[in-house]
Parts: C-alpha cells; structure tokens; sequence
C-alpha cells in the first residue's frame, strides 16, 4: 500500500537534519518548506541559523529550493539573499510544481527530498510524487487560520499512524 502521510525521516528541526543521511539516499535536491518549517510564518526573512542551514546543504553540493502555499512576494522576500530556486503559491499537496520541481531540476523523483512541517500539504503532496519526505515539528506554536483547521486534522492523521505502528508524534529519528 502506497504511504500518504508518513515521512521516511522524522527530526525535531531543520537544524538536527543529517545531511550525509541525504547524501546516502542519493539526494541531489532538498525542497524547503518556509512557514513554520524554516522560520514562524511572520517572519520575513531568514535568520542566520536559517543561512547558515542552506548554506551547509550547498556545501554538501545539493542544491535548495524554496517552496510555500503563500503568495509571491513572500516568498521572493525571504529568498532575496539566498540564491535559491523559489515556487511560491505551490498549491501543496498537488502534484503540480512537484512535477515542475523535477523538470526544472532535471532530477528523478528519487533523488529529491522535501522538508517540511505539516502531514497534509508538505509529506502528503511529495508522497503521492515519490519524492523523499522529511517531517520536522513547527516552528512556532501560533499558526494561520487555514493552517490551524489544518492541524485539526492532521492530529487525526498522527493517531491513525500511531495505530498503524507507523508514526508516533515527538519519537523522533536519530
């Protein structure tokens, strides 16, 4: 049966992610969730742990790419400086810029892997393509409106997946 929602590695933050780890699984592409992923939604740009991050993923010779459900100007702010391919307004969890992803990238679904925090856009929508998932807690407590309705149901996700002995929210991956 074809996973959904699980992720193939769960972490606590962006910044326990092992990046040899990546390179293992043949990554060549991390996709990054901005909001609540990398940095709280209301944050406009990215801090220096948040550069410091990217910049380790580069030096590991992947390359990064920015991708949000938020609207352009958004996310061309927080990549300004970052110099990294950006696809904001994704319509995550459709497979859409997933596709776009890929050919843009010239990579195989194998070789990509996508941070982020929510099990019903990030890990559903690069699932349902075969990319590698990567689940990592929120960064801040307070969400969007949309995104708390969101959670609702995605609390759900998480029992069904405890059940099923395929996902316990805060056991993490070492």
């Amino acid at each position: 049966m074809k996973k959904f929602f699980a992720p193939d590695y769960y972490i606590r933050t962006y910044q326990d992610l092992d990046i040899e780890r990546l390179k293992q699984h043949g990554i060549k592409v991390l996709v990054c969730d901005i909001d609540n992923t990398l940095v709280a939604h209301d944050v406009k740009s990215p801090d220096e742990g948040v550069k410091a991050f990217i910049q380790q993923v580069k030096d590991a010779g992947m390359q990064v790419v920015l991708v949000s459900n938020n609207v352009k100007e958004r996310v061309d702010l927080f990549a300004k400086d970052l110099q990294v391919k950006t696809y904001p307004f994704a319509r995550k969890p459709l497979k859409g810029t997933y596709r776009k992803m890929m050919k843009d990238s010239g990579c195989k679904k194998h070789e990509i892997a996508v941070l982020g925090d929510q099990l019903l856009t990030d890990m559903l929508g690069a699932n349902r393509i075969g990319f590698y998932t990567i689940l990592t807690n929120p960064v801040a407590k307070k969400d969007l409106t949309c995104t708390k309705i969101n959670r609702v149901f995605e609390n759900m996700v998480y029992k069904i997946l405890k059940f099923q002995g395929k996902l316990v929210k805060g056991e993490y991956d070492e």
